[in-house]
């Protein structure tokens, strides 16, 4: 009975010690060879799409328009405008402008180039509206901006609150929004080679999702809980053994 007992303890504490969260489980930027390898790849900017709103700023000395552009009570010479399902876009006297599949630099010339036939002079800059991201899951939850160009998945995350223990860092998920529609982006965030690959870069309207570790109900967050399970574990040991005949 005495063997049993002991042979469960032993048991008990080999699992303990490999529930342990250690740099192996959590550590960004590891060039371990058994964790997933990326090809670099090129940025690509990105792409306006259906249902994606831009913001126009026209500057002008001519103030018919500059009025023309600007919102209901804005000083800033803001206004939004969506894009619609056939990549089309209605401006003032400007109708079904197609940029949809255009990245913002060459949506810009084209609408530049339209109102520059209005007023030859104008001054033309655009921005998307809804460039931001969102965060759900192990890493925190929220929009939050994409506040500058190539921003990447540690910024984002960073800005998120980064991921907690008990995330999977082994299997990052990023839902895009495509032209063809909705994919998922799996990838181990732990690897080195995630740098400069296509999951590097966080883009407008991406869902990252970090799910809950498989093992994270059992794992030991730190060595005085460790030290605690084990002290534990021991005064139950004698307290068993004292009590077998």
């Amino acid at each position: 009975m005495k063997q049993i007992v002991l042979w469960s303890f032993a048991a008990l504490l080999l699992f303990s010690l490999a529930s342990c969260v250690t740099n192996r489980t959590t550590q960004y930027l590891q060039t371990r060879k058994d964790l997933p390898q990326y090809d670099k790849k090129a940025y690509q900017w990105y792409v306006l799409k259906p249902n994606d709103q831009i913001a126009i700023r026209v500057l002008s000395i001519n103030e018919d328009v500059t009025r023309l552009f600007a919102s209901s009570g804005q000083s800033n010479g803001n206004t939004s405008y969506k894009i619609y399902a056939d990549s089309t876009v209605d401006l003032p006297f400007i109708s079904h402008l197609k940029i949809g599949g255009l990245t913002l630099q060459a949506a810009n010339q084209v609408i530049a180039a339209k109102i520059k036939e209005l007023d030859k002079n104008a001054s033309v800059v655009i921005a998307l509206n809804n460039d931001v991201f969102y965060v759900i899951g192990e890493a925190g939850k929220g929009q939050f901006p994409i506040y500058k160009d190539k921003l990447t998945i540690f910024q984002a995350l960073a800005l998120a609150g980064d991921i907690r223990t008990n995330g999977d860092r082994g299997k990052i998920k990023i839902i895009r929004t495509t032209v063809k529609g909705p994919v998922v982006k799996q990838f181990d965030i732990r690897s080195k080679s995630l740098l400069d690959s296509e999951y590097y870069y966080v883009y407008p309207n991406d869902i990252i999702y970090v799910s809950t570790a498989p093992s994270s109900f059992f794992r030991i967050e730190s060595f005085g809980s460790l030290m605690a399970l084990i002290t534990t574990s021991v005064t139950f040991l004698v307290l068993v053994m004292n009590t077998i005949k």
